[in-house]
Protein backbone atom coordinates (compact mmCIF):
# COMPACT_ATOMS: atom_id res chain seq x y z
CA UNK A 1 0.00 0.00 0.00
CA UNK A 2 0.64 3.51 -0.17
CA UNK A 3 3.14 5.39 1.88
CA UNK A 4 2.54 8.28 3.23
CA UNK A 5 5.11 9.70 5.51
CA UNK A 6 4.54 12.63 7.86
CA UNK A 7 7.92 14.54 10.00
CA UNK A 8 8.57 17.62 11.62
CA UNK A 9 11.55 19.52 12.88
CA UNK A 10 12.79 22.74 13.73
CA UNK A 11 12.70 24.99 11.08
CA UNK A 12 12.96 28.77 10.07
CA UNK A 13 9.95 30.99 8.28
CA UNK A 14 11.18 30.02 5.30
CA UNK A 15 10.97 26.68 5.80
CA UNK A 16 14.78 25.62 5.86
CA UNK A 17 15.92 23.31 8.87
CA UNK A 18 17.81 24.65 11.28
CA UNK A 19 21.30 23.01 12.10
CA UNK A 20 20.11 19.47 12.99
CA UNK A 21 22.53 17.14 14.93
CA UNK A 22 23.55 13.50 13.78
CA UNK A 23 21.26 12.45 17.44
CA UNK A 24 18.41 14.18 15.51
CA UNK A 25 18.39 13.29 12.26
CA UNK A 26 18.50 9.19 13.59
CA UNK A 27 15.33 10.15 15.32
CA UNK A 28 13.75 10.91 12.57
CA UNK A 29 14.77 8.37 10.22
CA UNK A 30 13.65 6.07 13.09
CA UNK A 31 10.39 7.89 12.59
CA UNK A 32 10.34 7.18 8.53
CA UNK A 33 11.01 3.89 9.69
CA UNK A 34 8.19 3.42 12.01
CA UNK A 35 5.59 4.64 9.38
CA UNK A 36 6.90 2.38 6.55
CA UNK A 37 5.67 -0.16 9.23
CA UNK A 38 8.92 -1.66 9.06
CA UNK A 39 8.53 -3.17 12.87
CA UNK A 40 11.40 -5.10 14.33
CA UNK A 41 12.74 -5.98 9.84
CA UNK A 42 16.83 -5.15 9.91
CA UNK A 43 16.89 -4.64 5.82
CA UNK A 44 14.40 -2.36 3.69
CA UNK A 45 13.78 -3.33 0.36
CA UNK A 46 13.39 -1.64 -3.14
CA UNK A 47 9.61 -2.42 -2.72
CA UNK A 48 9.79 -0.67 0.73
CA UNK A 49 11.44 2.69 -1.26
CA UNK A 50 8.69 2.27 -4.18
CA UNK A 51 5.50 2.52 -1.57
CA UNK A 52 6.50 6.06 -0.70
CA UNK A 53 4.35 8.30 -2.50
CA UNK A 54 3.89 10.94 -0.45
CA UNK A 55 5.18 13.65 2.55
CA UNK A 56 4.24 15.38 5.15
CA UNK A 57 7.26 17.45 6.44
CA UNK A 58 6.83 20.62 8.79
CA UNK A 59 3.05 20.86 7.50
CA UNK A 60 4.17 21.05 3.77
CA UNK A 61 2.44 18.68 1.62
CA UNK A 62 3.64 17.12 -1.52
CA UNK A 63 4.38 14.46 -3.96
CA UNK A 64 7.18 11.94 -4.46
CA UNK A 65 7.81 10.99 -7.83
CA UNK A 66 10.44 8.09 -8.29
CA UNK A 67 11.88 6.55 -10.86
CA UNK A 68 14.39 2.98 -10.64
CA UNK A 69 14.38 1.99 -14.34
CA UNK A 70 15.85 4.10 -16.22
CA UNK A 71 19.19 5.26 -16.58
CA UNK A 72 20.09 8.89 -15.08
CA UNK A 73 22.44 11.47 -16.14
CA UNK A 74 24.56 14.19 -15.22
CA UNK A 75 23.79 17.82 -16.04
CA UNK A 76 27.58 16.96 -18.27
CA UNK A 77 25.38 13.77 -19.88
CA UNK A 78 27.69 11.33 -18.11
CA UNK A 79 26.13 8.19 -16.00
CA UNK A 80 25.12 9.07 -12.13
CA UNK A 81 24.14 6.69 -9.16
CA UNK A 82 20.91 8.89 -9.07
CA UNK A 83 19.16 12.67 -8.00
CA UNK A 84 16.89 14.73 -6.60
CA UNK A 85 14.90 17.31 -8.32
CA UNK A 86 12.49 19.88 -7.97
CA UNK A 87 11.03 20.96 -11.15
CA UNK A 88 8.46 23.79 -10.39
CA UNK A 89 7.70 24.18 -14.42
CA UNK A 90 6.89 19.72 -14.80
CA UNK A 91 4.54 20.06 -10.70
CA UNK A 92 4.99 22.80 -8.26
CA UNK A 93 3.89 20.67 -5.71
CA UNK A 94 6.07 17.51 -6.05
CA UNK A 95 9.88 16.51 -5.84
CA UNK A 96 11.56 13.47 -7.57
CA UNK A 97 14.06 11.26 -7.10
CA UNK A 98 15.49 8.63 -9.67
CA UNK A 99 18.07 5.88 -9.19
CA UNK A 100 20.01 3.84 -11.83
CA UNK A 101 19.10 0.57 -11.89
CA UNK A 102 22.24 -1.28 -10.68
CA UNK A 103 24.61 -2.95 -13.29
CA UNK A 104 25.34 -6.58 -11.36
CA UNK A 105 23.74 -8.12 -8.48
CA UNK A 106 25.97 -7.01 -6.18
CA UNK A 107 25.38 -3.39 -6.74
CA UNK A 108 21.93 -3.30 -5.55
CA UNK A 109 22.79 -2.13 -2.18
CA UNK A 110 24.04 0.67 -3.94
CA UNK A 111 20.09 1.51 -5.02
CA UNK A 112 18.88 1.48 -1.73
CA UNK A 113 21.88 3.89 -0.18
CA UNK A 114 21.09 6.31 -3.01
CA UNK A 115 17.45 6.36 -3.39
CA UNK A 116 17.79 6.82 0.75
CA UNK A 117 20.16 9.40 0.57
CA UNK A 118 18.12 11.12 -2.33
CA UNK A 119 15.60 11.01 0.66
CA UNK A 120 17.26 12.75 2.64
CA UNK A 121 17.37 15.53 0.40
CA UNK A 122 13.48 15.33 0.01
CA UNK A 123 13.02 15.69 3.97
CA UNK A 124 15.35 18.10 4.34
CA UNK A 125 15.41 20.36 1.24
CA UNK A 126 11.94 19.36 -0.14
CA UNK A 127 9.87 21.32 2.22
CA UNK A 128 12.04 24.93 1.35
CA UNK A 129 11.45 24.43 -2.28
CA UNK A 130 7.83 23.74 -2.40
CA UNK A 131 7.31 26.78 -0.52
CA UNK A 132 9.78 28.97 -2.39
CA UNK A 133 7.66 28.33 -5.43
CA UNK A 134 4.64 28.89 -3.65
CA UNK A 135 6.46 32.31 -2.68
CA UNK A 136 6.79 34.05 -6.76
CA UNK A 137 9.08 36.85 -5.57
CA UNK A 138 11.49 34.51 -4.13
CA UNK A 139 11.70 32.19 -6.99
CA UNK A 140 14.45 32.80 -9.06
CA UNK A 141 13.70 33.36 -13.11
CA UNK A 142 15.87 32.76 -16.19
CA UNK A 143 16.07 34.67 -18.90
CA UNK A 144 12.86 34.67 -20.46
CA UNK A 145 10.63 35.09 -17.32
CA UNK A 146 9.87 31.61 -16.87
CA UNK A 147 10.60 29.48 -13.47
CA UNK A 148 13.97 27.32 -13.53
CA UNK A 149 15.05 24.15 -12.55
CA UNK A 150 15.01 25.45 -8.78
CA UNK A 151 17.31 22.54 -7.19
CA UNK A 152 18.89 19.14 -7.89
CA UNK A 153 21.60 16.95 -6.83
CA UNK A 154 23.01 14.15 -8.10
CA UNK A 155 24.97 11.12 -6.68
CA UNK A 156 28.02 11.09 -8.81
CA UNK A 157 29.71 8.09 -7.23
CA UNK A 158 29.76 5.96 -4.82
CA UNK A 159 32.44 7.85 -2.77
CA UNK A 160 29.48 10.75 -2.48
CA UNK A 161 27.93 8.12 -0.39
CA UNK A 162 30.63 7.75 1.97
CA UNK A 163 32.94 11.16 2.21
CA UNK A 164 31.72 14.58 1.03
CA UNK A 165 34.26 16.54 -1.12
CA UNK A 166 35.76 19.54 0.63
CA UNK A 167 35.65 21.44 -2.40
CA UNK A 168 32.03 21.75 -2.29
CA UNK A 169 30.66 25.42 -1.00
CA UNK A 170 30.24 24.73 2.88
CA UNK A 171 25.73 24.60 2.90
CA UNK A 172 25.96 21.82 -0.22
CA UNK A 173 28.41 20.11 2.18
CA UNK A 174 26.13 20.67 5.26
CA UNK A 175 23.16 19.27 3.07
CA UNK A 176 25.30 16.47 1.64
CA UNK A 177 26.41 15.31 4.71
CA UNK A 178 22.77 15.31 6.36
CA UNK A 179 21.85 13.68 4.06
CA UNK A 180 24.32 10.85 4.19
CA UNK A 181 23.48 10.73 7.91
CA UNK A 182 19.66 10.13 6.98
CA UNK A 183 20.75 7.44 4.75
CA UNK A 184 22.87 5.23 7.56
CA UNK A 185 20.77 5.67 10.00
CA UNK A 186 17.82 5.00 7.88
CA UNK A 187 19.17 1.49 6.48
CA UNK A 188 21.41 0.72 10.00
CA UNK A 189 19.37 2.06 12.57
CA UNK A 190 21.81 1.66 15.79
CA UNK A 191 20.06 -1.05 17.79
CA UNK A 192 19.09 -3.22 15.17
CA UNK A 193 22.48 -2.77 14.49
CA UNK A 194 23.97 -3.23 17.76
CA UNK A 195 21.05 -6.57 17.95
CA UNK A 196 22.81 -8.52 15.60
CA UNK A 197 26.27 -7.83 15.88
CA UNK A 198 25.21 -9.56 19.98
CA UNK A 199 23.89 -12.05 17.44
CA UNK A 200 27.02 -12.45 15.44
CA UNK A 201 29.73 -12.21 18.39
CA UNK A 202 29.94 -15.18 20.12
CA UNK A 203 30.64 -16.99 16.38
CA UNK A 204 33.26 -14.61 15.72
CA UNK A 205 35.19 -14.67 19.07
CA UNK A 206 34.15 -11.50 20.15
CA UNK A 207 33.51 -9.72 23.62
CA UNK A 208 30.90 -7.32 24.74
CA UNK A 209 31.13 -5.26 27.42
CA UNK A 210 28.57 -2.74 28.89
CA UNK A 211 29.83 1.05 30.21
CA UNK A 212 33.31 0.21 30.91
CA UNK A 213 34.58 4.02 30.75
CA UNK A 214 38.50 2.81 30.02
CA UNK A 215 36.75 0.82 26.58
CA UNK A 216 36.17 4.05 24.52
CA UNK A 217 36.67 6.99 26.83
CA UNK A 218 34.87 9.26 24.23
CA UNK A 219 31.36 7.46 24.03
CA UNK A 220 30.00 7.35 27.78
CA UNK A 221 26.37 6.95 27.38
CA UNK A 222 26.48 3.42 28.80
CA UNK A 223 25.22 1.70 25.69
CA UNK A 224 27.17 -1.46 24.74
CA UNK A 225 30.66 -1.41 23.41
CA UNK A 226 32.88 -3.75 21.91
CA UNK A 227 35.86 -4.96 22.79
CA UNK A 228 38.08 -7.19 20.36
CA UNK A 229 39.52 -9.93 21.87
CA UNK A 230 43.58 -10.29 21.77
CA UNK A 231 45.26 -12.24 19.14
CA UNK A 232 44.78 -15.66 20.91
CA UNK A 233 41.59 -15.22 18.21
CA UNK A 234 42.48 -15.23 14.68
CA UNK A 235 39.60 -12.75 13.33
CA UNK A 236 39.41 -9.53 11.99
CA UNK A 237 36.75 -6.88 11.58
CA UNK A 238 35.91 -7.90 7.91
CA UNK A 239 34.46 -11.08 9.46
CA UNK A 240 31.74 -9.47 11.42
CA UNK A 241 30.79 -7.09 9.15
CA UNK A 242 30.93 -9.60 6.36
CA UNK A 243 28.15 -11.91 8.35
CA UNK A 244 26.05 -8.58 9.42
CA UNK A 245 26.02 -6.95 6.18
CA UNK A 246 23.52 -9.25 4.56
CA UNK A 247 20.87 -9.22 6.95
CA UNK A 248 20.31 -5.06 6.04
CA UNK A 249 21.10 -5.44 2.13
CA UNK A 250 24.43 -3.33 3.11
CA UNK A 251 28.00 -3.46 2.14
CA UNK A 252 30.20 -4.75 4.70
CA UNK A 253 32.05 -1.26 4.54
CA UNK A 254 28.95 0.20 5.02
CA UNK A 255 28.44 -1.43 7.97
CA UNK A 256 32.10 -0.51 9.70
CA UNK A 257 31.22 3.10 8.37
CA UNK A 258 28.15 2.67 10.76
CA UNK A 259 30.27 0.56 13.70
CA UNK A 260 32.09 4.06 13.82
CA UNK A 261 29.74 6.79 13.64
CA UNK A 262 27.76 5.27 16.22
CA UNK A 263 30.71 4.47 18.40
CA UNK A 264 30.72 0.66 18.61
CA UNK A 265 34.32 0.11 17.24
CA UNK A 266 37.28 3.15 17.79
CA UNK A 267 38.24 5.42 15.26
CA UNK A 268 41.88 4.70 15.97
CA UNK A 269 43.43 1.69 16.80
CA UNK A 270 40.73 -0.49 15.34
CA UNK A 271 41.80 -4.32 14.29
CA UNK A 272 42.36 -4.83 10.82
Amino acid sequence: RMNHLKLNYRHNRNHEPHFISNHEIREHAAEIRQQMNLGERRGITLDDFKRIERLSVNRVDYDLWTDFEHPVRGDDGSPVLGVFEYSPESCADSVSISVAPPETDSSGFLVLSTFAHELGHAVYDGPALIVRHQNPPLLGLDAAGTAARAFRTVVDSQDHLGKVAQSMPKHIQFAENRANEFMGALLVPKDLLMEAILEEAPKHALEVKYGEEHLFAESLDGSAKIMWCEATYDMSLWSITRAVAPQFGVSPLFIEVRMLKYGIIPGEGRPN
